[in-house]
């Protein structure tokens, strides 16, 4: 049952990580453009 658990797991894992990267990515340009406008502002 333990076994069966992480083989669930890894995949969910994998997949957050592969979306994970973009959406950093993504988060960081928003907060950067967020933190210009507010410097300039």
């Amino acid at each position: 049952m333990s076994d069966h658990h992480f083989e669930g797991h890894f995949p969910e894992e994998a997949e957050q990580n592969e979306i994970g990267g973009p959406v950093l990515v993504g988060i960081g340009t928003l907060a950067m453009i967020v933190l210009l406008i507010w410097a300039l502002g």
